[in-house]
C-alpha cells in the first residue's frame, strides 16, 4: 500500500521493441485525487510483415474507494475501430458493453487491466479484462514474474519495485516486448514512481 501524499500523478513510459528494433511507445498514467484513482493507457505500435499495420490502443479507468467505477478501452487497426468496450458500475451492478452488445456483471471488481502496471499481482490473482469481458489469471513463474493467458495469446510480466518493467508478448504473427524506458526505470528505482495499492481513504 502507498499513502495518498506520495506522487499524486505518476507516468511510466515504455518502448515497444522486437529484437533491436523499436516498434512504438506506450504510456501509462495514474492520478490520485480525494478517494479516486484514475488510469490512462495509450500505445501505438507499427508492425511490418508483408505490409505495415499500426495498432493503436487506449484505455481510461476510474476507481473509487478501491472499486472499479468505469473503464473504457478502444483498439484500432490502421485507424479503423476493431473493438470498443465500456464497463460502468451503477451502485449495484456493472454493465459491460463490447461493440454494442451489453451484459450484466454482479461481481465486485477491484483489479482490472489498467491497474496491473502499478500493482504487482500474486500467483492465482484474477484480473478483469473489459476488452474480453472476462477474468484472466496470473500464474507466478519466477521471482516477480507472472504469465497471463488471454484469447490473444500469452504474456509474461516482470516487476521492479511493484511496477511492471517488462511485458513479453507472444502472438501468432510476432513476439515483442513492452520495456520500461531507462528514465522511468531510474524513477522507479529511486522511488519517485511507487508501486502498490494506493490508500485514498
Amino acid at each position: 500500500m502507498i499513502v495518498f501524499q506520495v506522487a499524486l500523478g505518476q507516468t511510466v513510459h515504455y518502448d515497444v521493441v522486437k529484437g533491436s528494433k523499436k516498434l512504438g511507445d506506450m504510456t501509462v498514467k495514474r492520478k490520485l485525487s480525494e478517494n479516486q484513482v484514475k488510469y490512462e493507457i495509450k500505445s501505438e505500435v507499427t508492425f511490418r510483415i508483408l505490409f505495415a499495420f499500426t495498432v493503436d490502443y487506449e484505455s481510461t479507468s476510474e476507481y473509487k474507494y478501491g472499486q472499479l467505477i468505469k473503464e473504457f478501452t478502444h483498439n484500432q487497426l490502421n485507424g479503423s475501430t476493431q473493438k470498443k468496450s465500456t464497463i460502468w458500475f451503477d451502485g449495484s451492478k456493472y454493465t459491460l458493453d463490447i461493440n454494442g452488445t451489453q451484459t450484466t456483471i454482479n461481481d465486485h471488481i477491484d483489479y482490472s487491466v489498467a491497474t496491473i502496471y502499478f500493482e504487482e499481482p500474486h500467483d492465482g490473482k484474477k484480473v478483469f479484462s473489459p476488452q474480453f469481458g472476462d477474468y484472466l489469471t496470473f500464474v507466478k513463474v519466477g521471482e516477480h514474474q507472472y504469465e497471463m493467458e488471454s484469447p490473444d495469446g500469452l504474456n509474461l510480466y516482470t516487476y521492479t519495485n511493484g511496477i511492471c518493467s517488462e511485458v513479453k508478448v507472444n502472438r501468432d504473427f510476432a513476439k515483442f516486448y513492452f520495456k520500461i524506458t531507462e528514465e522511468s526505470l531510474r524513477e522507479v528505482q529511486s522511488n519517485k514512481i511507487v508501486g502498490g495499492t494506493p490508500s485514498v481513504d
